[in-house]
Parts: C-alpha cells; structure tokens; sequence
C-alpha cells in the first residue's frame, strides 16, 4: 500500500509525496471535533533538484491556495486536500480547503539556484473541512426480501465503516421485482454495533400461541387457536382467532378486549432498547350487523418476567383504511422499552413476550336467533423497528416509486426520485433520514402491501461517505 496526499483543484492535482517537487511530506491535523474544519500543518520535504524547480512548486502551492480561498468565499467549485492510505479502508479521505498559505523564507523564492538540500523549512498550513470519501458501497445482497422466515432478510448490513461519530449515507429503495401493489408505508431503521444482530423480526405462526376470554355477551362459544393456511400471509400462514356465539345477542358498546395472540421475543440475541411494534393483522366480523365503522382493531400488550402490561383504550389502533373489514394491513402498535432485568452469575434473563390485541368497540344490532354470530381475527407476524438509533416512515409510497433517503447532500431528507435519478420531491415521511457507523450498521426495511410480504422485494443501492477517514 502506497500513501496519497495531494491538493486538487477540479483538474489538476499536486502530489505533496512524490515527483516532480516533493520528495515526502509529514502531516498533522488539530481540530475541535471531528466535524468541524481543522487546521493542517504539512511539513514539505523538496527533492534534490535546482531552485529553480523548487520555486516552482511553492508558487503553484500559493497559487492553489488563493483559488481555494476565492472559491469558498463564493460558493461555486472548491479546492480539495486527499488524504489516506491507497488501497485501505481509508482511501481517499477528502477535505475541502477554505483558506490556505505557504510558510517559507523569502530567501528561498529569491535566490536563482538554491539546493533542496540547504533549503530552510517549508510548511504548508490549510483550514479544511471535512467532505466525504470517494468510497462507493453495494450492500449485499442488492435484492431482499419482506420476510424473515428463511434465508432471505429484509436487512442491508453495512460492515467496517470508517469515520467518526457517523458517515453521511444515501439509500435508494425502489421495487425489487414487480413486487409492489398500490401504495403503502415503508419503514426504515437501523441498528449499530452488536446490537444490530439482534432478533427484531418473528413470525406468530403458532396457534397454541392464541388466548384470552370471549367477549361474546351468552351462548356457547368457541376459541379457535389454529394455524391457518393464507396465501396472503407471510409465508402462507397466519394465526387465526374465533369467538362465537348462537342466538339472539349483543356486544357491550364499550372497549372489549377480544383475546390476544402471545409472540415469544426469543432467539440468540434477544433484542433491548426502544421498538416500534408493528403487527400484521386482518379484523372480521361474521353476520354481524355494524351501527358505526371503526369497530374492531388492535392494541399491544406484553410480558417481560414479573413486568406485564394490558392494553386499555388509549392504546386502541383502528385499521388505517377506516373499513370494517379492511384485509391484511400493518398496524403501527405503538412503542415498547424493552429492558430485560440484569440476572445474577450463571442465570438468564427472562425473554419477553409481545401480545397481540384484538378488541371490539361499538353498538351491534341484535341477530337473527337461528343464525350463528361471530367475531374473527388474524394476526400474520409481529415485528420490532428500532426507533432509538434513527428510523423513517415513508407514507403512501406507490408501485413505481423509489425512495432515495440521504444525508450526503446540502438539504438532508428522503425523496422520491424518478427513473432518470431526478429527485422530484420530497417524500410524505416522519423521523429522519439517519447517518450510518462507526459501528457495524443493519438498516432495515419493512413494507405494507397488500399481498403476501414474504413476495415483496427491495431493490437497494447504497453509498456512504465517512467524514474523517484519517487524521
């Protein structure tokens, strides 16, 4: 590996290092953090040529120095200083020059043959603010899938960054595979370091899983906790729960939890922190007549060891689409602190346990006597997004759109760019586009549609820029 230092200035580079001027070059740098502009001291060291060389190279220092100057004083183009080691992790760090001088004796640019060997010290001094590396990332795999249930992840691992505090990111999701139907949200989080190996995804698969009491008001009544067989569901089955009742009947008008389906959190790495909690579920009900939309949904319970929490009717989230029997949509839950109990030597800690709700709120008219009445409900799988290291959520994102989410540009946000690459407008979101490193970063990516989500794909393209790559 060979070291780089050069001035550039759009189409014409100085090499600080090697011929025709310089033999070698020792660098310092002293800033207040690692964002903010820093001063460089290079200390030049001139080959064994003639004066006449030499006075060259320092006028064409002064002269990269009062361009760079002009041009941050007027924001058109800039001057650059690269740093790093050619072929390493820190290839191409990049700085933008503000102002810079060169520190010299006036002897030397006098004097008409003047030996590099007797040559008093020459420093360069530069005021440069860190820009990005030239360092272009692709993720693998490109592809992924909306579904944790086999070999394909919905996540993009981003390994080895270098930087500090955090490398300024640009991601373009678009459709995978023809995948996409209609519109739909789109979460994105991330998670650094070794937590981003944590088990954020589960499947509720499990019909022993299902429980909870009827809230039908008399007649006999049945819990059906089965696995059922969808092929909108993720993988092609859900959890399906069933109450019901003969006769003539009515459903108490107030907030009545239906039963919940239990999802045990386990895995080798049993996440921590703050989540957002989505469910995929679907609402029913069956020769039942409704006074008032909106009277069915869903709501997050859970157990961590002796800690637990049922859901009350503030934590009561109707089907986004307003309808009474809206299909498979995704149900944002809510948020949950999951902070496990630090276990004595030897012992673990208990695996927490989410719960999903279903409840029923609203008048219902009474029946025919002979005919059955029931409520039902699904619940595909449950899923947890990390909220407390950075997250989006991209509203109403249709079949032909991409979602280009960056933080390398000068107005930071997520878009919506078109086939060509033009950024045609910001995009419906929440949160905030996010920065990814130093650590190890995961960046998931999760979407509601309409069909079986183990289908649906991301096409994703990515790169990154560490602010410093070398100091």
């Amino acid at each position: 590996m060979s070291a780089t230092l050069q001035l550039h200035d759009g189409t014409t580079a100085i090499d600080l290092l090697a011929a025709p001027y310089f033999a070698s070059a020792e660098s310092s740098a002293a800033g207040e953090s690692p964002l903010a502009p820093r001063t460089f001291e290079i200390t030049l060291n001139p080959r064994a040529s003639g004066g006449a060389s030499l006075r060259d190279a320092l006028r064409a220092l002064e002269a990269v120095c009062a361009k760079a100057e002009s041009r941050a004083a007027n924001g058109v183009g800039r001057v650059t200083l690269r740093r790093g080691i050619a072929g390493g992790v820190a290839a191409a760090a990049e700085f933008g020059v503000l102002r810079g001088e060169v520190l010299t004796s006036p002897a030397l640019m006098g004097e008409p043959a003047l030996s590099a060997a007797a040559a008093p010290g020459t420093t360069l001094r530069l005021l440069a603010e860190p820009v990005r590396t030239l360092a272009i990332v692709a993720p693998q795999p490109a592809t992924l899938r909306n579904e944790q249930d086999g070999a394909n992840r919905n996540y993009l691992d981003f390994t080895n960054i270098p930087g500090t505090l955090g490398a300024k990111f640009q991601l373009k999701i678009a459709d995978g595979g023809d995948s996409w139907s209609g519109s739909g949200k789109v979460w994105i989080a991330k998670r650094s370091g070794e937590r981003r190996a944590d088990s954020l995804f589960f499947q509720a698969e499990d019909g022993a899983g299902a429980v909870g009491d009827s809230p039908m008001e008399s007649g006999p009544h049945v819990g059906s906790a089965t696995v059922l067989a969808d092929g909108a569901a993720s993988g092609g089955r859900a959890v399906r729960v069933e109450w019901r009742s003969s006769g003539r009947f009515a459903l108490d008008t107030a907030f009545t939890l239906a039963g919940h389906v239990r999802v045990p959190v386990s895995g080798a790495r049993p996440p921590r922190g703050l989540f957002r909690v989505l469910a995929r579920c679907r609402p029913f009900a069956l020769d039942i007549g409704y006074d008032e939309s909106k009277t069915m949904g869903f709501a997050l319970g859970w157990r961590i060891g002796a800690r637990s929490k049922t859901p009350t009717e503030s934590d009561a989230v109707y089907p986004p689409s307003g309808a009474n029997d809206p299909g498979w949509e995704i149900y944002d839950l809510g948020e949950i602190l999951i902070d496990p109990p630090v276990p004595p030597g030897g012992y673990a800690a208990p695996a927490p346990d989410l719960h999903i709700y279903a409840f029923h709120k609203g008048t219902v008219r009474y029946g025919n006597p002979s005919a059955r009445r029931a409520l039902r409900w699904d619940v595909d799988f449950a899923a947890l997004i990390p909220v407390d290291e950075g997250a989006a959520v991209v509203n109403d994102v249709g079949a032909d759109d991409a979602i280009l989410l960056d933080t390398m540009g000068d107005a930071p946000g997520i878009y919506h760019p078109d086939a060509s690459n033009v950024a045609r407008e910001f995009a419906d979101f929440s949160g905030a586009p996010f920065s990814i490193g130093p650590d190890d970063t995961r960046v998931y990516i999760l979407r509601d549609d309409a069909g079986d989500p183990s289908a649906v794909s991301f096409a994703a393209a990515a790169k990154y820029a560490p602010l410093v790559a070398a100091t």
